[in-house]
C-alpha cells in the first residue's frame, strides 16, 4: 500500500501564489497513475490548515499496518520564525506560521516505523519573492538540514532549491519550476534502464533540467539501494552525449522542423487541399519526425536538456495540435472520415472507411489538451488497457497513432445505449443485456482492469440475429473525474458522468478507493437502473431510485426476479464501498437467478436432462460461445484463462417429493493461453488456492458443493454439486457456483 498527502496553497491572504494548487493537482494525478498507484489525500487552500495537514499526516504516520511508502508533497510558502523553519499553512498567524520542520521530522520518524520509505517533497524552500510576516525570513535548505535529521534509508527529502535561492514559478504561472520538472520526470523523462522512476533518477533529472540561474534542487537523505516511486514504464536506453553528436542531431532536428513547417504551409492553407490529402501527408511526415525525436531522446536522454532541442520539440507539438482538427470527408492514414460517431471527455470518435471498404472507429484526443501530459498518459494507458482485453463484448482496439493522437477501434454498427431503442417489456432480453454487461466487466476485473467510466454512452448495442440487444463496452480506464467534476456537476455534461460515477470518484478521486472494483460495482448498479427505467438515476437520492425501480419492475417482471434486482441495486449503490458487493461476480450470480425466475414465470422453467448443461453454458457464455453434447457443455472463462466443462454426472430421485435431481460436475483447468502468475510457484501456491476455494464454497454452500483435485496442466480442479433441479432455477444455481469458483481462482 502506498499513501500520499498532497498540499497546495495559493490563496494566502497577504501573499498569494499562482501555481501551487495546480501543482498539487497535477502531482496527485501523476501519483494515481497505474505506474505509481498511490492513495492520495489532497488538501487545497483553506483545506490546508495547520490542523488539516497534521490530521492527514498523523492518521497515516501513527497507523498500525505496515505499508510500502508514504509521500508528503507541499507547494506553498515556507518561512523561518526565529530559528525554526515552518511550512506556512493557509491559516498562518504572525507568530504561528504553521507546521514546523521539527513537527514534520517527528511525523516522518513515526511513519518510518510503519512504512518502508517516507519521502517529503517540499516545493517551498524559499517563500517566493514575498516576505509575508514580520520577524521572519524565507525557509532555506539549511533549515531542513538542521531540523529534519537523517535517520535511515527510509527517510528522504527533496527540496526545490539551495539556501541562497528562491523557488520560482514559470512565467505563465502554470507550474512551479521545480514541480514542472518533477512531473515531466515522473511521466517519462526520469525513467531508468529498468523502467522505473526512482528517487535518485527523479532528483537527478530535476537537477539537470531546472535552469541553474533560477534554482538548484536538493536531495537530502540516506537512500540505500533503489527506492522506486514508479514502475512499469518502457525502460530507458541511453549513453553519454558528445558535443559533436549534439551538433549533428540539432542540425537534423532544425531541418526536419523547417521541412514540416513548409509542408504545413503548402498542404493546410487551402481547406479543400487539406481534406483531400494535405492533412494526411502532413500527419504521416510529422509522425515520422516525432518518432525520430523520441528515438533520439531515448538513445541520448541528455539532449532533452538542450534549450534549442526543447524549442524544436515544442514547435513539432504545435504542428500536431493543428492536425487534431478533423473534417468530414478528410483523407487520413487509416481511410476517409465519413461521420462523427460521438465525443467525450477525451476526444471525438469518427467513423472511417478504409481503402478496402471496411468501416473502423477512430478516437482522436482533444487537440487543445495535448499539453496536459497526465491526461495524455491516461489516454495511452487506456489504449494499452483495452488492448489487453479479448472478451467478445469489448470493442477491440487496433493501431495507435501519434498524429493525430488517437487509436483505431473496431467499428460496431450499433447505437450507444442511450440512443438505442430498448424494448423494456421483454424482461428476459433486458436481464440478459444486464448479465452480458456484468460478465464483460467481470472479465476485465479478472485481468486486473477497472473500467471506471461505466455509463450508457460507453456501451454500444447491436441487435443480434435473434432480435435481442447485444452490448459492446469501450473506453476502459479512461476516466478522469478530477478533470470532469466541474463540468458534470452542472447538469450532467460529458455523458452524464455525475449520475454513474461512484461517490469516491467524484469526491476523493485520488484515493485508492476510487480505483477499486467496487467503483465499477456502483456504476453497474446505476447503469442497471437506467436500463430498467430508461431514465438517469438520481446521483445522491438512492432511496428515491429504489422506489422508482420497484414501481417500474412491478409492471414488468416476476416478483421474485424483481426482488433480486432491487436488492442488488440497493447493495451495489451503497455510499460506503466496503458495504457493496466486492466483486462483479456476485452481481452476475444475482442476475443469473433473476433470469431464471423470469423464465420460470413464463412457464418454461422445466429443463430436459439433455438441456441442463446447455442452459448453464448459455447463461455464462451467451449464444454461440460454447459446445454442448447431451450431458455436457464446454467453454472458456471470460478471461480466457480457464477451460470449463459442465457435466451431468448422475440423476437421483428425492425421497421427499419424488422429483428427479441432478448431480453436476464442474471441471476447471487453467489454459495455456494465459497463465495465472501466482501458480508459477508450484504446489504450495496450489495448496493455498485450494484452501481458499474450500473456505469460500464451504461458507456459501455447505456440504452441497465439494472440491476434488485434478492433475491436468498447471492447475485443475473439480467441483461436484448435489441436488440440482432440472429447471432454469437449477441452472442458475450451478451458474452461481461456477462464477464463484472462477472468481476465487482468477482473482486470487
Amino acid at each position: 500500500m502506498r499513501d500520499a498527502v498532497v498540499v497546495g496553497i495559493d490563496t494566502y491572504p497577504d501573499a498569494p501564489l499562482h501555481a501551487c494548487v495546480r501543482d498539487a493537482r497535477e502531482m496527485a494525478a501523476c501519483l494515481t497513475l497505474e505506474q505509481y498507484d498511490f492513495n492520495c489525500k489532497v488538501l487545497l487552500n483553506s483545506q490546508a490548515s495547520r490542523q488539516g495537514i497534521l490530521e492527514a499526516l498523523s492518521e497515516l504516520a501513527y497507523g498500525r499496518e505496515d505499508r510500502e511508502m508514504l509521500l508528503f508533497y507541499f507547494a506553498g510558502h515556507g518561512e523561518v520564525l526565529g530559528s525554526a523553519g515552518h511550512l506556512v499553512t493557509h491559516d498562518a498567524q504572525n507568530y504561528d506560521p504553521g507546521i514546523s520542520l521539527a513537527q514534520l521530522a517527528q511525523l516522518m520518524e513515526s511513519a518510518s516505523q510503519h512504512y518502508s520509505h517516507v519521502v517529503a517533497i517540499l516545493d517551498c524552500c524559499h517563500a517566493g519573492s514575498s516576505h509575508t510576516w514580520t520577524n521572519s525570513r524565507p525557509l532555506r535548505v539549511e533549515d531542513v538540514d538542521r531540523e529534519v535529521a537523517t535517520v535511515n534509508e527510509s527517510r528522504c527529502i527533496l527540496a526545490a532549491c539551495r539556501p541562497e535561492e528562491t523557488a520560482k514559478e514559470l512565467l505563465d504561472s502554470s507550474h512551479g519550476v521545480y514541480t514542472s520538472a518533477l512531473i515531466d520526470g515522473m511521466l517519462s523523462d526520469a525513467v531508468d534502464h529498468y523502467g522505473q522512476v526512482t528517487l535518485l533518477s527523479l532528483h537527478e533529472y530535476a537537477a539537470r533540467v531546472v535552469p541553474g540561474e533560477l534554482q538548484t534542487p536538493v536531495l537530502k537523505g540516506d537512500v540505500a539501494g533503489t527506492v522506486a516511486l514508479g514502475r512499469g514504464f518502457e525502460p530507458r536506453i541511453g549513453r553519454p552525449l558528445e558535443k559533436a553528436e549534439l551538433s549533428k542531431n540539432l542540425a537534423k532536428a532544425h531541418t526536419l522542423v523547417d521541412e514540416q513547417y513548409a509542408l504545413h504551409r503548402e498542404e493546410l492553407s487551402d481547406h479543400r487541399r487539406r481534406v483531400a490529402g494535405g492533412a494526411k501527408r502532413c500527419a504521416q511526415r510529422l509522425e515520422q519526425t516525432l518518432r525520430w525525436f523520441e528515438e533520439t531522446q531515448k538513445d541520448l536522454p541528455d539532449i532533452r536538456r538542450n534549450p534549442n532541442w526543447k524549442d524544436l520539440h515544442v514547435r513539432l507539438l504545435d504542428h500536431r495540435r493543428s492536425l487534431a482538427e478533423i473534417s468530414l470527408g478528410q483523407e487520413m492514414a487509416f481511410g476517409r472520415v465519413s461521420r462523427l460517431i460521438g465525443h467525450g471527455g477525451y476526444g471525438h470518435v469518427w467513423e472511417v472507411e478504409t481503402e478496402s471498404g471496411e468501416m473502423v472507429a477512430y478516437k482522436v484526443f482533444h487537440g487543445n489538451e495535448l499539453d496536459d501530459d497526465v491526461k495524455v498518459q491516461r489516454f495511452r494507458n487506456g489504449y494499452q488497457t483495452m488492448k489487453g482485453l479479448d472478451d467478445a463484448h469489448v470493442v477491440a482496439v487496433r493501431e495507435f497513432s501519434d498524429v493525430p493522437l488517437g487509436f483505431v477501434m473496431d467499428f460496431v454498427p450499433g447505437e450507444n445505449l442511450r440512443n438505442y431503442y430498448l424494448d423494456r417489456s421483454d424482461s428476459e432480453a433486458v436481464v440478459r443485456l444486464m448479465l452480458d454487461i456484468a460478465h464483460t466487466v467481470e472479465h476485465a476485473h479478472s485481468r486486473d482492469v477497472r473500467h471506471r467510466d461505466i455509463k450508457p454512452e460507453n456501451i454500444i448495442v447491436v441487435q443480434n440475429e435473434e432480435g435481442n440487444p447485444e452490448p459492446y463496452l469501450t473506453d476502459f480506464d479512461l476516466s478522469y473525474h478530477e478533470t470532469n467534476r466541474t463540468i458534470t456537476t452542472s447538469g450532467g455534461a460529458v455523458g452524464g458522468v455525475i449520475f454513474y460515477a461512484a461517490p469516491e470518484q467524484l469526491h476523493e478521486p485520488n484515493t485508492a478507493a476510487a480505483r477499486e472494483a467496487t467503483v465499477d460495482v456502483f456504476s453497474l448498479g446505476q447503469l442497471f437502473f437506467y436500463i430498467l427505467t430508461g431514465r438517469n438515476p438520481n446521483s445522491d437520492d438512492f432511496e428515491k431510485n429504489r422506489q422508482q425501480l420497484i414501481q417500474e419492475l412491478g409492471e414488468q417482471i416476476d416478483d421474485r426476479a424483481a426482488t433480486e434486482i432491487v436488492d442488488l441495486y440497493v447493495a451495489s449503490t451503497h455510499r460506503d464501498p466496503k458495504l457493496r458487493p466486492q466483486k462483479v461476480a456476485e452481481m452476475v450470480a444475482t442476475l443469473g437467478r433473476a433470469e431464471a425466475f423470469i423464465l420460470a414465470a413464463s412457464g418454461t422453467d422445466a429443463l430436459a436432462e439433455e438441456d441442463l448443461c446447455r442452459r448453464i453454458a448459455y447463461i455464462y457464455s451467451g449464444l454461440g460461445n460454447f459446445q454442448a453434447g447431451e450431458r455436457s457443455a464446454s467453454f472458456t472463462s471470460r478471461s480466457g484463462q480457464i477451460a470449463v466443462v459442465v457435466r451431468l454426472k448422475a440423476v437421483h430421485t428425492e425421497r421427499q417429493n419424488k422429483k428427479e435431481v441432478a448431480v453436476m460436475e464442474l471441471e476447471l483447468s487453467v489454459t495455456e493461453k494465459i497463465t495465472l502468475p501466482h501458480l508459477k510457484s508450484g504446489s504450495s501456491a496450489r495448496g493455498t488456492l485450494n484452501n481458499r476455494t474450500d473456505k469460500i464454497i464451504r461458507q456459501r454452500y455447505g456440504n452441497r458443493v465439494t472440491r476434488h483435485p485434478g492433475s491436468k496442466g498447471q492447475y485443475q480442479v473439480f467441483f461436484e454439486i448435489k441436488s440440482v433441479p432440472f429447471s432454469n432455477v437449477g441452472a442458475a444455481d450451478v451458474h452461481e457456483v461456477l462464477v464463484t469458483c472462477l472468481s476465487a481462482i482468477e482473482n486470487w
